[in-house]
């Protein structure tokens, strides 16, 4: 089963680079009341971080009806669904963290560790005759 990967790391850039800009712009707690109009009307700071981690949420269910209406169901989850969002989970922890994280060494041993250890060596072990 393929995957398109470049779609995904889209989406992925798309939403780090939107939390990114939400810090360059100094948010706060206190902006949460803040709004702008929009279409006639007043939408305001908090409604648009909550569209922010709602949207993901429904676009997942309508990827999940669509995967069910093309019988394209998954029987479990993917290993590397699992992958994504354990790194997820650890690279939310960096948030707030601030420029030299106090763990960026262990963050940079994982990427070492995908890059130099897994990568190469589950393509030659799956590469390899039984």
């Amino acid at each position: 089963m393929k995957t398109n990967w470049k779609l995904i790391r889209e989406v992925l850039n798309a939403a780090i680079d939107s939390c990114e800009r939400l810090e360059q712009a100094g948010y706060a707690e206190e902006h949460r009341g803040r709004s702008v109009q929009i279409g006639g009307r007043q939408v305001s700071v908090q409604e648009f971080l909550t569209s922010a981690w709602t949207l993901p949420e429904n676009v997942r269910y309508e990827v999940i009806r669509s995967r069910h209406d093309r019988n394209l169901d998954l029987p479990y989850v993917p290993e590397t669904a699992r992958i994504l969002t354990a790194v997820a989970a650890a690279c939310a922890e960096l948030l707030g963290a601030g420029d030299m994280p106090p763990a960026e060494p262990h963050m940079r041993g994982m990427i070492d560790w995908y890059r130099n250890h897994f990568d190469p060596n589950v393509k030659r072990a799956i590469s390899t005759a039984a």
